[in-house]
């Protein structure tokens, strides 16, 4: 519910009666039609392998359910003895695990042990007989180079008891205590058994030293538990040919991965595939369909029969595993739907266009949609694979509700609303590398919904008519700023779209931010504001036109404030949401146009940076341009709050462009002075934050460096103020 509420409180627009659970009756019946499939086809079987274990759960998990952390434990040397003499020392973080040692393994390269490969070493404390073999896994460089083999205990151990035929002993029961009966250690939690056994390696002079060693040690992703790998039955599921399925329809491109990077991630993983462990011994999921009566007979089927079709018995009982979450997840795009039937809705919606995920999950969830998608349906379930970020709380860390660290959106909703929490999340959801969350941006984007407002405000209270003529009518345009701001119209719609159906969001809202802030309100507006006073029809034109297709290109991005603004606009209206994408608008390009208001846009800022610098009033002045006249002049002197005249004494020089400008004398001096001395306070307190170095080694890279460059600034414009440039 939480979720739900979540996702409708961020405007996420879905048909909410087409909500699934995959508990659901229609769901289960799916999931059990999976597994019977995949057993009729000989996929399914069950079988003793080495699994990963979780004590407090008592329950298998896959490797892609553990979180490793880095672990600081003790390496310890013990010495094996060797039948008819000699010894060899083996290092290991787990003695306890030695308990269950049924072999001991050289690298066939390592001379230092060539002469012991065929031999026999005597287990310390059991006396167990232990073969020495050569195997390529072992690592001359750890530890003494040579490993003692517990094939029930570690997956490496294992695989190489397989290729030498070692015997494979479970030595721990599944709460995690020591299952070696008859010795002093049986019952034993691990710890406490290891304790024990180092001591009696001690006291029998077994024990060649102790050295610290640092090592990544997994743990059950839902209960942080130290994971355990043991021998244990259970269900299995054969990838073989549905991985071969899924590298193949990557092979022709059925499925493109934006970033393309995590392609390599998918596809290292399916060629890696191993059997699937399907199984868990959990109170709570989707329970295996096979029935056992009391005869010995298995019965696999969809729904729970009532006898054995083989002997009749009605005395079943139903497997206690459930199934991995994973697999009932891995059917989602087409179960939904109503598979196996061939409803109208799977006929309608599969394949899909379009699944966005985190890259935690490629190869739990994504892989294994595609590869069921290809087994069961015959095409992949979606043409692309988006992977956005990860968001990272303020100091870099992991987001995380129990450590306190997480960020409810509801709360940032209440604050600064949805449509600037959307147009965030657009603008960093995207990025090449995992992004750490600031609150500040997500207010400026609330900014940005206050200077749509206001902007919208000020086209609606122009006097006169509003525009009723289609948009074909705008290209004959006399004044440069409506030329100029077509054009740029034309490009935000080019690079908005692009974003959008390169899913890079990131290019998608700066495009539109971009013309909407710095373009359409900071310039054009300013422009025209009083031809708009004057109810001049062009203006008002072509200010709405933009509007109405800046509002569409926003859109996706902020809904709400989008919509409510759009209703506002003149004429006859549907929802925004139900209204044509903005179509071509490359009849506007208008390069000529760009050029000479990038110039007029260089000189006003230019003008503006000498009046603040001289302290003068924000109106009054006199410009004199040298080769620049017409619009270009003109709109530069309206803009500058200056006069332009044609002949000037004095002043101060342009950089930008031939000419001079000049303020009243004297007019700001007070006014300089007072603005100097508040600068110079800012930029004190700005210093001394620098200059703490809790500051600098607490704070965000991006935090600092924006720091930096304010202070940067300030400098800059109290040098300004005090020499007068």
């Amino acid at each position: 519910a939480t979720i739900i509420n979540q996702l409708r409180l961020l405007g996420a627009s879905m048909d909410w009666s087409r909500l699934r659970f995959t508990m659901d009756s229609r769901y289960v019946r799916s999931v059990m039609t999976a597994f019977v499939a995949f057993y009729d086809r000989g996929w399914i079987y069950r079988a003793p392998r080495i699994v990963n274990w979780c004590p407090h759960d008592r329950s298998a998990i896959s490797d892609l359910e553990i979180e490793w952390e880095e672990h600081q434990d003790t390496l310890y040397f013990i010495r094996y003895p060797v039948e008819g003499g000699g010894e060899v020392v083996i290092a290991t973080v787990r003695p306890e695990t030695m308990l269950a040692d049924t072999g001991v393994a050289v690298n066939p390269d390592d001379d230092r042990y060539r002469h012991l490969v065929g031999k026999t070493a005597v287990l310390p404390l059991v006396g167990r007989k232990l073969p020495i073999v050569a195997d390529d896994a072992v690592e001359k460089d750890f530890g003494t180079g040579a490993l003692k083999v517990t094939p029930g205990h570690d997956p490496m151990d294992y695989e190489i008891g397989q290729r030498h035929g070692l015997e494979v002993i479970n030595g721990m029961h599944e709460d995690g205590s020591m299952q070696v009966p008859g010795l002093p250690y049986d019952g034993l939690p691990a710890l406490e058994a290891r304790k024990r056994v180092v001591d009696d390696l001690k006291a029998q002079g077994l024990l060649v030293k102790e050295e610290p060693y640092t090592h990544e040690v997994g743990h059950c992703d839902r209960c942080h538990t130290v994971i355990e790998p043991l021998i244990s039955e259970q269900w299995w599921l054969q990838m073989d040919e549905m991985r071969d399925q899924a590298l193949a329809a990557s092979d022709a491109g059925k499925v493109r991965w934006h970033p393309e990077r995590y392609e390599r991630t998918y596809l290292d993983w399916l060629r890696g595939l191993r059997d699937w462990n399907i199984g868990r011994q959990l109170w709570l999921g989707h329970r295996v369909p096979v029935y056992h009566c009391d005869n010995g007979h298995v019965v696999v089927s969809v729904d729970p029969p009532g006898e054995c079709p083989e002997c009749g018995s009605k005395n079943l009982t139903q497997d206690p595993d459930v199934l991995d979450t994973w697999f009932s997840s891995a059917l989602w795009p087409f179960a939904t739907l109503g598979w196996p039937d061939e409803t109208e809705d799977l006929e309608a919606f599969y394949p899909t266009d379009v699944n966005c995920t985190a890259r935690e999950i490629i190869n739990l969830w994504v892989s294994r949609m595609i590869m069921t998608g290809m087994e069961f349906m015959g095409e992949v379930p979606f043409a692309d694979v988006v992977i956005h970020c990860q968001v990272q709380a303020a100091d870099g860390s992991r987001m995380s509700k129990s450590l306190g660290t997480g960020v409810d959106p509801r709360d940032l909703i209440t604050k600064y609303g949805t449509d600037a929490l959307r147009a965030w999340a657009a603008s960093v959801a995207m990025s090449s590398q995992d992004v750490r969350f600031d609150e500040t941006r997500v207010e400026g984007y609330r900014r940005f919904c206050n200077k749509l407002w206001n902007a919208t405000r000020l086209v609606l209270s122009s006097p006169g008519t509003p525009p009723a003529e289609s948009p074909g009518t705008l290209e004959a345009r006399e004044h440069l700023e409506d030329r100029w701001i077509l054009s740029r119209l034309s490009v935000a719609r080019r690079d908005v779209t692009a974003g959008i159906e390169g899913f890079t969001f990131q290019d998608s809202i700066n495009a539109a931010y971009g013309f909407a802030w710095n373009e359409f309100c900071d310039w054009y507006l300013e422009s025209i504001k009083e031809r708009l006073r004057a109810g001049d029809a062009a203006a008002q034109d072509v200010a709405y036109f933009c509007l109405d297709n800046l509002l569409r290109l926003l859109h996706p991005f902020m809904p709400f404030v989008t919509e409510e603004l759009w209703s506002r606009l003149p004429g006859d209206r549907d929802y925004v949401m139900r209204a044509d994408w903005p179509e071509l608008l490359d009849r506007f390009v208008d390069p000529g146009a760009e050029e000479q208001f990038q110039q007029v846009m260089a000189i006003v800022e230019e003008v503006r940076g000498h009046r603040q610098a001289a302290g003068a009033p924000p109106r009054g002045g006199h410009l004199h341009l040298l080769g620049i006249s017409g619009p270009v002049a003109g709109l530069a002197a309206r803009l500058g709050q200056v006069e332009l005249v044609q002949e000037m004494e004095g002043g101060v020089p342009l950089a930008i462009a031939p000419g001079r400008v000049s303020f009243p004398a004297g007019s700001g001096d007070a006014r300089r002075q007072k603005e100097r001395q508040r600068l110079e306070e800012d930029l004190a307190k700005m210093e001394a934050k620098l200059a703490n170095p809790d500051f600098q080694a607490k704070a965000p890279p991006e935090v600092v460096a924006n720091l930096n460059e304010r202070a940067d600034a300030t400098r800059e414009a109290v040098r300004r103020l005090t020499t007068g440039q």
